[in-house]
C-alpha cells in the first residue's frame, strides 16, 4: 500500500502536466484543435500539420506534440478530422477527433458559428518498472473526449469561446480515477491591413483548467505582402513559478502553402536545463486557382468606379441615387425600406405587406373575373333598414369576396 502510494505521489505532477491540454504557439493558424466551431470558417479545404518539441534537452523522455487536421466549410457547414499524438513525459496519448460546426447569418458581414466534437484517444505510460508495473492497467486505455464551441466573425475580427473534455472521462491508469478534466478557452483575433503590402494581426488566448490553472498567450504577427510573416509572443501564466516566456514566429508563402516556425524561450529554471521549445506548421489551401489575383484585381477596378462615391447606410445604393441615404433599405426600392420587395417603397405601398405591381401603388392587379366578383359585391351589397344587418340577399356576395381574399 504504501508502495503504491509513493507511485501515484511521483507521477502526480506528471498526470497534472498531461491532462493539462496541449500549448500551442500558433493557436491562432490552429484554432480547430481546442474550438470546433472554427472548423467551416472557410469554404475550401484546408490541411494543416503541426510539430511541437517541448523543453529540448529537459528530460531524455520526448515532450511535445504533432497533429494531423483537415477542415472544409460547406455553405453553412463546416466539416473537420483531426489525428493526433501528444507526449508529456512519460504519460503519451494519441487518437483521433471529428469536428462539425454550424454557421448562423447575421448580417452580410456578421455571422455566429456553433461547434461540436468528439472522438477517442489512448492513453500510456512509459518506462515503468517491473516492480511497479502491476499498479498500472496500460492495455486499452481508450477514453471518449468531447469539445463545444461558438465563435463571432465580423469582417476581420474573431471572438471565441469553447469547453474542452466536457465527458471528463477516466484516464484509466490505475484503481482510482484519473480524470481528464474541463478546460475553458476564450480567444481574439484581428487582421488590421495597415497599407496595401502590410498587416498587422494581433492575437490572445486565455484558457482555464477546472482545478484552477490558467495561461494566456499574446501575439503580434505582421505580415508583408501575405508572403513574409514575422511574430513576436508571450506565453504566461499568473503563477510566480512559470515555464514559459517569449517567443518569435518567422513565416513564408509559397503560393498555397503557409510554412511558421516558433521558437520559445523559458524565463524560469528550467532554462537552466533546456534550450527552449520550437514549433512548426504547414497549412495547404485548396483555394480556386487565381481566385486571389482575380479578386484583387476585381476590388481595384471596382474601387476605381467608386471613387468618391459614398452610401452612408451600406444598402448598395449610393447616396446620390438613394432616395432614403441615411436608412437602410432595398436596391430594387431605390435604397428604401420595401418589406415585401416588389420595388415600392414602403412609404408609397397601399399594400406593403403584399407583394404587389408598381402601376397599381404596391397592390395585387386583380383579373378580370376578380374584378367583376369585386363589382358584383359592391353593387349588390344592401343593408336593412336604419341598420348595420347586411341583407340575406347579399350573403352569397359576400362570401364570393371571402373567397377571392382567401385565394
Amino acid at each position: 500500500m504504501i508502495r503504491k502510494l509513493l507511485i501515484i505521489i511521483a507521477l502526480l505532477p506528471l498526470v497534472v502536466n498531461g491532462q493539462q491540454t496541449s500549448i500551442l504557439s500558433h493557436f491562432h493558424e490552429n484554432l480547430t484543435m481546442f474550438n470546433p466551431s472554427a472548423t467551416g470558417l472557410n469554404q475550401y479545404t484546408i490541411i494543416t500539420v503541426n510539430a511541437r518539441q517541448q523543453w529540448y534537452n529537459f528530460t531524455d523522455a520526448s515532450i511535445g506534440r504533432s497533429s494531423f487536421n483537415i477542415n472544409k466549410g460547406f455553405n453553412d457547414d463546416g466539416f473537420g478530422l483531426e489525428v493526433f499524438t501528444d507526449n508529456s513525459g512519460n504519460i503519451s496519448n494519441s487518437g483521433f477527433k471529428i469536428n462539425y460546426s454550424r454557421r448562423v447569418v447575421i448580417d452580410s458581414e456578421s455571422f455566429l458559428f456553433y461547434g461540436l466534437s468528439g472522438g477517442y484517444q489512448n492513453n500510456q505510460i512509459s518506462n515503468i518498472s517491473s516492480l511497479d508495473f502491476n499498479f498500472y492497467n496500460n492495455k486499452f486505455n481508450w477514453t471518449p473526449s468531447a469539445s463545444f464551441g461558438a465563435t463571432y466573425s465580423k469582417k476581420s475580427l474573431l471572438i471565441g469561446a469553447s469547453v474542452d473534455g466536457l465527458l471528463e472521462s477516466d484516464l484509466g491508469f490505475t484503481e482510482e480515477e484519473n480524470i481528464l478534466e474541463k478546460h475553458y478557452y476564450v480567444y481574439m483575433l484581428y487582421d488590421h491591413v495597415i497599407n496595401d503590402n502590410m498587416n498587422l494581426k494581433p492575437s490572445a488566448l486565455y484558457r482555464q483548467a477546472e482545478s484552477g490553472s490558467t495561461q494566456f498567450d499574446l501575439n503580434l504577427n505582421f505580415s508583408f505582402k501575405n508572403t513574409v510573416h514575422f511574430g513576436l509572443g508571450y506565453i504566461g501564466n499568473f503563477s510566480e513559478n512559470t515555464n514559459f516566456g517569449p517567443l518569435v514566429t518567422l513565416g513564408i508563402n509559397f503560393n498555397n502553402i503557409k510554412t511558421l516556425l516558433s521558437q520559445e524561450f523559458t524565463t524560469s529554471e528550467v532554462s537552466n536545463y533546456s534550450s527552449g521549445t520550437t514549433e512548426v506548421t504547414f497549412k495547404y489551401e485548396f483555394k480556386p486557382k487565381n481566385s486571389e489575383k482575380e479578386k484583387n484585381e476585381e476590388e481595384k477596378v471596382e474601387e476605381e468606379k467608386v471613387e468618391e462615391k459614398v452610401d452612408s447606410d451600406n444598402d448598395g445604393v449610393y447616396d446620390e441615387d438613394d432616395d432614403c441615404p441615411n436608412i437602410f433599405g432595398s436596391k430594387s426600392a431605390r435604397g428604401c425600406p420595401d418589406i415585401d420587395k416588389d420595388g415600392v417603397q414602403d412609404s408609397e405601398d397601399l399594400c406593403p405587406n403584399t407583394i404587389g405591381d408598381m402601376v397599381n401603388n404596391g397592390c395585387p392587379i386583380l383579373s378580370k373575373e376578380d374584378s367583376i366578383i369585386l363589382e358584383k359585391a359592391m353593387s349588390n351589397l344592401e343593408f336593412d333598414k336604419n341598420s348595420s344587418d347586411i341583407q340575406s340577399s347579399s350573403i352569397n356576395y359576400i362570401t364570393n369576396i371571402g373567397k377571392l381574399l382567401l385565394a
